[in-house]
């Protein structure tokens, strides 16, 4: 790069929004710089800046990423009167007035920040390029769009909310327009390919949270079961697990070779992004819930996050490389299942995942 003549404006809080995989600064402003130069629009960074509320610890952090790629860090306290939207237009319009050599600008924003300054830069014989999460399609407006996938972590929730909207209509077996309906019924706007991926692969890959995929399209609503407390467990409300015996459970090693030994029937994974740990890891309550001695003492005492983690490492034995700690993917695998996660306030590292009893009843 023999010129420096592309800006890059960036909303650290919007990044947020992205799959984790995709806010890394050094990944994000690679993409930048290969778009410009692929239609030879720029051929070097000149201005940097990144805006933060930085008494927000995630938005910081990411800030801070930034910050290790040159960029300069401008404060914007979520009280302040002037957003961090407005702040970044400023900052454009200032630059692109005051340097001549930014032939190009580069916005890594929610949509209507790039779009409020398209006119203006499009008049000053400047390019346009927009970094979106999310973005679904492209506008006259913007030179270029490049589109960051959303987080998937919220997939769980929508598809399980859409899965019991449809129970509670009395639907039970529907194709994959129907149930596309219904996601669009929580989440107004709602397109899978913002997540990076496609409904079909969603549902297959979610099967198993209230309802069961069956190749090619049909999506089959499972019978509700009963698992009062479990939204109030999974949202990190504290509870006292019964007092109940732990028992004797067959094996020289106790539930957590029991838990190991049964995890070596699934099959091995190698990647460690959120979503393929929390299968996994459903592969393994599934598992728990049909072997009768594990079943005993997941409805009796709950089996420890500990026993749980044993099964778990037969399976993904590099799962705490996962950007989330066990508890939280804890929390994320039973959400629509008859399990729960208590946590004795009494002893907070007890943390125990229970089997709902009028859960339907497993094999041996």
């Amino acid at each position: 790069m023999n010129r420096f003549d592309l800006g890059v404006f960036v909303d650290a809080h919007h990044l947020l929004e992205a799959a984790p995989r995709g806010r890394r600064a050094s990944d994000v402003i690679a993409r930048i710089e290969a778009a410009a130069e692929e239609q030879c629009m720029s051929f070097g960074i000149a201005n940097r800046l990144v805006v933060a509320d930085c008494a927000d610890a995630e938005a910081r952090a990411i800030a801070e990423d930034f910050d290790a790629q040159g960029f300069v860090i401008r404060h914007v306290p979520a009280r302040s009167a002037l957003t961090r939207a407005h702040v970044l237009t400023a900052e454009i319009i200032e630059a692109t007035a005051v340097r001549e050599e930014l032939r190009t600008v580069a916005v890594v924003a929610e949509e209507g920040v790039p779009l409020s300054v398209a006119d203006k830069l499009h008049r000053a014989g400047r390019a346009l390029i927009a970094c979106v999460a999310g973005a679904t399609r492209d506008s006259a407006a913007l030179d270029r769009l490049l589109t960051l996938a959303l987080d998937s972590g919220p997939l769980r929730s929508f598809v399980t909310k859409a899965a019991n909207s449809l129970r509670a209509a009395g639907r039970s077996d529907v194709r994959i327009p129907e149930f596309e309906s219904a996601l669009r019924r929580v989440r107004p706007g709602f397109v899978s390919a913002a997540y990076g991926t496609t409904t079909k692969q969603m549902l297959r890959q979610l099967s198993g949270t209230g309802f069961r995929f069956v190749e090619p399209d049909r999506i089959l609503i499972t019978p509700q079961v009963s698992t009062a407390g479990a939204e109030r467990a999974t949202t990190g409300t504290e509870l006292r697990p019964d007092a109940v015996t732990d028992g004797v459970v067959p094996g020289p090693r106790g539930l957590l070779g029991a838990m190991a030994d049964a995890a070596a029937a699934l099959p091995a994974i190698t990647t460690v992004d959120t979503d393929s740990v929390v299968k996994a890891l459903r592969s393994v309550l599934d598992l728990a819930a049909e072997r009768a001695h594990l079943r005993e003492a997941a409805v009796g005492r709950g089996l420890t996050i500990q026993e749980v983690c044993a099964g778990l490492a037969v399976v993904a034995n590099r799962y705490r490389s996962s950007p989330c700690k066990p508890l939280e993917l804890c929390q994320i695998a039973v959400d629509g299942t008859p399990w729960k996660v208590l946590r004795n306030p009494d002893k907070p590292e007890d943390i125990r995942l229970r089997l709902s009893e009028d859960s339907v009843p497993g094999g041996t």
